[in-house]
């Protein structure tokens, strides 16, 4: 079996340095940069994620940008650079720290002229606290569907790759730090571009299964396709969303954002 690589690892994915002695949170600006899905209701999660941060005060400023889309990075960086000499912190709003994360925000941050530069926290997927959060989900789904918490399946979906590991293993972490409360049957892991894929685990489990999708949001695999593939399940099934969508992902960020960022070069 293979082991799961640090997920905060000695050099970050982007290159920086240690961010001590830059400006408190209060008088700092804060860039959610998610993936983008090119249309304005793909992105509701994300502006909605930005508005719950927004109402807690923290910062002075929060702003969405997009890696496919509008606002852009360059037009959030703009906007923040203009307003106030406050640092600019970036938070990923990403599930792993795969492409994504390492070439497209890499890219993305290379081509802007900082006046400053930026401090950068891990993808939020990497919080540990995420795995409460997507426990939660399953356990609020089994308990509308009437069924017994210590009975059902969870299933963690990620959208995994054969090109690069840091989707599943993201997933598996998850996967592991929920496994050990011992509130379900079992926790499995599903994914979309790689073994096991999510169509398989569908057709032969036993159930009942609940489905967890570990992404920003539903892109191209929009609700409406994850529920039709759960309705077609060989075994009771439910698919209890996204978590980029949950309510609860903003108290999952102010622990993230306690972590130390990093100072991109």
């Amino acid at each position: 079996m293979s082991t799961i690589r640090s997920l905060f690892p000695p050099e970050p994915p982007i290159k920086g340095t240690h961010s001590s002695g830059h400006a408190s949170l209060a008088e700092s600006l804060l860039i959610v940069v998610g993936h983008g899905t090119g249309s304005q209701a793909g992105d509701v999660p994300l502006h909605r994620f930005v508005a719950e941060l927004a109402e807690q005060g923290i910062f002075a400023d929060v702003k969405a940008a997009v890696l496919h889309g509008r606002p852009s990075l360059a037009d959030a960086a703009r906007a923040a650079q203009g307003a106030n000499g406050g640092s600019i912190r970036l938070l990923p709003f990403l599930m792993s720290g795969g492409v994504t994360f390492r070439k497209r925000l890499a890219v993305a941050l290379a081509e802007i002229p900082w006046i400053e530069r930026p401090l950068l926290y891990p993808p939020l997927g990497y919080s540990p606290e995420l795995a409460d959060l997507l426990a939660k989900r399953g356990e609020d789904a089994a308990k509308t569907a009437s069924w017994p918490v210590a009975d059902s399946h969870l299933l963690l979906i990620g959208h995994g790759s054969l090109r690069d590991t840091d989707s599943a293993q993201t997933t598996r972490l998850h996967q592991s730090r929920i496994a050990a409360q011992k509130k379900f049957a079992s926790v499995e892991v599903a994914f979309l571009d790689q073994p096991p894929r999510l169509h398989a685990v569908l057709a032969s489990h036993p159930g009942p299964l609940l489905g967890v999708g570990l992404f920003a949001g539903e892109g191209q695999h929009g609700a409406r396709d994850m529920a039709q593939a759960f309705a077609q399940a060989a075994c009771p099934a439910c698919y209890c969303g996204a978590i980029g969508g949950d309510k609860g992902l903003a108290f999952v960020a102010l622990r993230h954002l306690e972590r130390e960022p990093w100072l991109v070069g």
